[in-house]
């Protein structure tokens, strides 16, 4: 199962490293035009992310996200919500809770900027049948998995 050649593996390499440079610049241009540091932008989409998992994330567990103390990741959270993108709800299955949630008019403002990148990924990937996008979402979500375990050592 291990592919063997060398230069195919080199190759994904770098095609996942042109990736990774790609998607770092489109963020950083959407970043820079809602004001926002990179480090903010990361908070967001991980918000995003939590929400669309239906599991909220509460100021610790994005800190625990982004790998900030609690007082770096309070100032993510306020930025963020100053710049609108983000909202404070109290949970209300505990209402000590305090949950962070992608505040609805700033859908549409991120919607704006990304869906020329989402309608271009769709086009890629009706490309591919269901096996080969499933080989794909485990790679990337292996990688991820290997590259979030490197940063914490």
């Amino acid at each position: 199962m291990r592919p063997t050649d060398p230069e195919e593996r080199a190759a994904i390499v770098r095609a996942l490293q042109r990736l990774t440079a790609s998607a770092r610049h489109l963020s950083d241009a959407f970043a820079a035009r809602q004001g926002l540091h990179p480090t903010d932008l990361e908070g967001l989409l991980h918000v995003m992310q939590a929400e669309a998992q239906g599991a909220p994330l509460t100021a610790g567990g994005l800190g625990e996200a982004l790998a900030l103390t609690s007082g770096s990741v309070t100032g993510v959270v306020d930025r963020l919500v100053a710049a609108g993108h983000v909202t404070r709800r109290r949970d209300d299955a505990d209402r000590r809770r305090v949950l962070l949630v992608h505040a609805p008019e700033a859908r549409s403002v991120a919607e704006d900027f990304f869906s020329p990148i989402a309608r271009l990924s769709d086009a890629v990937m009706d490309t591919f049948d269901d096996a080969e996008l499933s080989t794909v979402r485990r790679y990337l979500e292996a990688m991820t998995e290997a590259v979030t375990a490197a940063r914490r050592t």
